[in-house]
């Protein structure tokens, strides 16, 4: 019986070790920086590995925002406005922007798909019906999402952080978390009810405390679309050819209230007014290898959020000290969480890197910060 024991705690030793180990082969190391020539807001949504340019868009307030494309230097190569009246504008906000694989780029707004060449005139223009209309101030908030590939392509209309509940808090069992545009029906369909996940269980028929939003992520290689929601322990990976699941994985935050009980108990979602103040799940990074990245905001106390206010600090969403980055490997999750201090994490980037927006410093810059930082195995 000893001799048992002792392999068995031989045997646990070993693999705390090994865990432990793994833990340390993994951080986060900033490799370059990005100074994009603008002394205007800027916000960067693609980047073409091949060009090696990025694709984003200027805003210069009164004058209007300007899609834009900037090269690895940081500078403009060209910037135009595109809301508007006539042949090559939208009427209403651009909600996400991508490179098309041919080269152009595409921008999609609430109610049509545009596809540009790299001047910004426009090729094509596809109009549709959306379940919602959505508005937001400033430039495209996403990257623009495909579902599929070629001329007749299905693409993603929901936002992910905005798509969800719309209209704020409503039955669960009437909404979904997918919309998307159906070439061969030329029209919006919508999937996946958010009561089929595991913390709505039960809860399907009741209006929930809180908004919940859909959360997206898209592997490119293997088209697959990756969804979770701002309130979630899952993170569903989806064929969005016939929309079969194909793998769902779990996550395990360090800090997350909301999840202390499963279905959402209203007592685990402390507010302010109208303002939460639980921790929330925020952007899902899908890399070019068998990496996987959630950021989540960690909660803070009615206490915190008073200073906060009184201070004139940075709120929670806008301060990367309150950002946690949980990374998973072949779907399963890495020990340990990981924070960017210095800025706030835009997107993924290729070969494992991250696209960082420095947070803004008491200096007056001549332009407009970045960092790219790298997953490092060691």
């Amino acid at each position: 019986m000893k001799n048992k024991l002792t392999f068995l705690a031989l045997v646990m030793s070993a693999i705390f070790l090994s865990l432990s180990g793994f833990a340390q082969k993994i951080q986060l190391k900033k490799v370059a920086e990005l100074h994009i020539e603008s002394l205007a807001p800027v916000g960067i949504r693609d980047y073409d590995p091949v060009k090696d340019e990025y694709l984003g868009f200027v805003d210069k307030g009164s004058d209007g925002v300007e899609l834009a494309i900037f090269d690895s230097k940081g500078k403009i190569l060209i910037s135009e406005v595109r809301r508007g009246d006539g042949p090559n504008y939208y009427s209403s906000s651009a909600l996400t922007m991508g490179f098309a694989p041919n080269g152009g780029i595409f921008v999609q707004t609430s109610n049509e798909f545009l596809t540009y060449d790299r001047e910004f005139n426009l090729i094509k223009r596809i109009r549709f019906e959306p379940k919602f209309t959505t508005v937001v101030y400033s430039g495209p908030r996403e990257k623009f999402i495909p579902l599929s590939k070629g001329d007749e392509i299905s693409f993603l209309t929901g936002v992910s952080g905005i798509s969800g509940m719309a209209m704020g808090p409503e039955v669960p069992s009437k909404v979904n978390l997918i919309e998307y545009y159906d070439p061969s029906m030329q029209s919006v369909q919508s999937i996946a009810p958010l009561s089929e996940r595991e913390i709505f269980e039960g809860y399907g028929d009741e209006k929930s405390t809180v908004t919940i939003n859909s959360i997206y992520g898209l592997n490119s290689k293997e088209n697959l679309l990756y969804l979770t929601t701002t309130i979630d322990n899952e993170i569903t990976v989806y064929n969005p050819i016939n929309w079969f699941v194909v793998k769902r994985i779990k996550v395990n935050h360090e800090e997350f209230q909301p999840l202390d009980d499963i279905p959402l108990k209203e007592s685990n979602l402390e507010t302010s007014g109208r303002t939460g103040l639980f921790a929330i799940n925020r952007k899902l990074l899908k890399f070019d290898s068998d990496f996987l990245g959630l950021v989540y905001v960690k909660g803070e106390s009615e206490t915190s959020f008073e200073f906060r206010k009184s201070s004139g600090k940075k709120s929670r969403l806008n301060d990367p000290e309150m950002h946690r980055l949980v990374l998973f490997k072949d779907g399963v999750q890495l020990p340990g969480e990981h924070t960017i201090s210095s800025g706030m994490i835009e997107m993924p980037l290729p070969n494992n890197q991250i696209l960082v927006k420095v947070s803004e410093g008491e200096e007056e810059l001549e332009y407009y910060p970045y960092e790219i930082w790298e997953i490092v195995e060691k």
